[in-house]
Formats: C-alpha cells, sequence, structure tokens
C-alpha cells in the first residue's frame, strides 16, 4: 500500500467522518502542533541513556497520541487525560522542582544539549495551549485536555532546569552518557581527556576486552558484596556471546544461567531487561515478543555502549528482579569509565 493517497492534494483532508475538512482548520492545526511536540520530546529522548527519564518521556508521547485522538474522536472519553494523569504530572512537577535549588530568575536556554531540547519541547508545547484555546472558541474542548496540557509545559520547564542544574554539578553523564559536547573550562582543554573521548568517539576501541569484562564484574561483585548478595555476573559482547562469566560465593545454581540469558537479551533487544519487561505488556511496543523463548523477561540485563553503540551487555543474576536490575545498572554506569 503506497503510503500517498492525493485524496488531501486540494487541502481538505477528514476527521472522525467521511467529511471533508479543509486542513486550515483548527483541529488540524492542534493535530499538527501535538504531532510536532512527539517528535520534540523524541527528540530529547534520543540522547538519554537514563531508564527512568526514557519511559517517563515516552509516557508522554503516548500521553499526546491519546489527546489527538480525543480532538479528533471528540464522543470517545476513553482518550481524555484522566485526573490519575493530571496529579502524576502535578507529582512529577513538585519532584523535580524539589530535588535541586531552582534559579528564580529569567533564564536563557542552551546550557546543555538535552536542556536546550526540552526548552523546544516546551514553547511547542505552549504554542499547543495557544492553539487549544482557540480550538475550544469554536468547537469546545474537554477542559482535562487544557490542563493537562498547561501542567506538562510546567513540567517541560523544570525538567530542563534540573537538567541544567545536573550539567552545571558535572553529573549530566548519568543522564545522557557520552553524548553531550565536550565541556572546555575557561577555554583551557585539557588534552588527555579530549584524546580519550574522541578515541570513544571515531569507534576506536569499542570492543569489550577480556580486561574490561574483568575489571567491570569485579566493580559488580563487590557492590554485590556491599549489599550481602550472592551474584553471577554475565558479560557478553554485541552478538550476545559470553565473554566472562564469574560465580561469588553460595550464588544460586540457576542463576548462571539466568545471568547469561540476561545479558543475551539485553544485547539482542539494545535496552534493558527491566524495560523490556513493560514493552511486552499489554500496549508496550514489543507485545508478542514475550512468546521467543531465547529471551528473558526479568530485571537484571543491561546494555553496555561506547557513545551510541550496543557494544556488549552485562547480566546479574541472585536477587530480586529489583535487586538484579539495580547492579546491573550499575555495571553500566561503571563500564562508561572503564
Amino acid at each position: 500500500m503506497k503510503i500517498y493517497t492525493g485524496n488531501g492534494d486540494g487541502g481538505f483532508s477528514t476527521l472522525s467522518s467521511n467529511l471533508k475538512i479543509s486542513k486550515a482548520d483548527e483541529r488540524f492545526e492542534a493535530l499538527g502542533c501535538i504531532d510536532e511536540l512527539v517528535s520534540f520530546i523524541g527528540n530529547c529522548r534520543a540522547i538519554v541513556v537514563c531508564p527512568i527519564l526514557t519511559k517517563k518521556l515516552e509516557d508522554l508521547q503516548a500521553k499526546l497520541f491519546s489527546i489527538g485522538s480525543a480532538i479528533t474522536f471528540p464522543q470517545k472519553r476513553e482518550y481524555l487525560p484522566t485526573l490519575k494523569d493530571l496529579k502524576y504530572l502535578e507529582e512529577q512537577i513538585d519532584k523535580t522542582e524539589n530535588s535541586f535549588d531552582r534559579e528564580k530568575d529569567f533564564v536563557l536556554p542552551g546550557k546543555c544539549e538535552l536542556s536546550a531540547r526540552l526548552d523546544l519541547a516546551r514553547s511547542v508545547c505552549r504554542r499547543l495551549e495557544r492553539n487549544i484555546a482557540s480550538l475550544d472558541k469554536k468547537f469546545g474542548v474537554d477542559g482535562s485536555i487544557k490542563k493537562y496540557v498547561n501542567r506538562l509545559s510546567d513540567y517541560l520547564y523544570v525538567l530542563a532546569r534540573r537538567i541544567d542544574y545536573d550539567y552545571a554539578s558535572g553529573n549530566i553523564s548519568k543522564i545522557v552518557g557520552d553524548n553531550q559536547p565536550i565541556a572546555q573550562d575557561n577555554g583551557e582543554k585539557d588534552v588527555e581527556r579530549i584524546y580519550k573521548e574522541v578515541l570513544k568517539r571515531v569507534s576506536m576501541g569499542k570492543e569489550i576486552t577480556l580486561e574490561k569484562a574483568r575489571a567491570l564484574s569485579q566493580r559488580v561483585r563487590e557492590k554485590a558484596e556491599e549489599i550481602g548478595l550472592n551474584a553471577v555476573v554475565a558479560i557478553s559482547n554485541s552478538q550476545g556471546r559470553p565473554i566472562l562469566v564469574e560465580v561469588m560465593d553460595d550464588a544460586y545454581l540457576v542463576s548462571f544461567d539466568v545471568a547469561i540469558k540476561k545479558a543475551y537479551t539485553s544485547s539482542a533487544v539494545k535496552m534493558s531487561t527491566a524495560r523490556l519487561c513493560e514493552e511486552v505488556k499489554d500496549g508496550g511496543s514489543l507485545k508478542g515478543l514475550e512468546s521467543e523463548q531465547s529471551l528473558i523477561f526479568l530485571g537484571g540485563g543491561e546494555p553496555l555502549k561506547v557513545g551510541w553503540e550496543v557494544v556488549g551487555a552485562i547480566g546479574v543474576s541472585g536477587g530480586t528482579a529489583e535487586q538484579d536490575a539495580k547492579l546491573a545498572l550499575f555495571g553500566a554506569q561503571v563500564f562508561k569509565d572503564l
């Protein structure tokens, strides 16, 4: 089936009925702005490596698509934002704002790449709010949509300011990994640091060596020992083949195979197994994959990245899914500095 039909060449299209409507209609303007905002949030998500923030941004995109459906099909109330959706945004705003000392003066966007992208998304969200106000005058818009879009712009604003704070504090790598531009302090370049960074970004040394795998496993096992966990740590290459498997004393026998399978799964799908568990649920983007027997759907697997590229994965097994997931995420973060 061809993507183009020619039906809209005359400047008209349809919504919930076969009635032809001008593309200059306020409804299409609002739907187009929603599409822009979803894309801008995706532009932010593209450089995020923090699974928690990635999931939050994905959820916002999904909710905006639902709001678009509510505008297209106003008679179907199941597409409208709920009170729970609104309260969630307000809780996120309060939680984010209370997590740091926010600047109260006028803020000039552009302190770092991610916050600049979030500010672009926020400004598009403000435009969407204005479009919805115009749409409301002519057709009427449910109050839940107006409230949600208003809170969303506030959330994107405080999130951008939190990212600025993390950037200034030197903690931005936990959120965007190696995707930020190399910082220069007072115009003076740290030659050795920049040289190492360039090596990472031009695809040199991207394979996981046995030496690196051993160093990484040791750090993760030390962390497991701190929390009283006897774990198995498996590290694979980008094809999912094991490079190293190390077993702590008194670890469960079954943990050996499970750790290897977690590393394989994370390499295969290029995401954490904890996130995969969410994506195969009803409504998830990978629904149906849960029947694939070569994969495992338990937290504890994390991809290992050099810049944007997944070069391998780590699998940890020995505790609860939550404990294993935290150890694997710790390992993925440690790997960036090896």
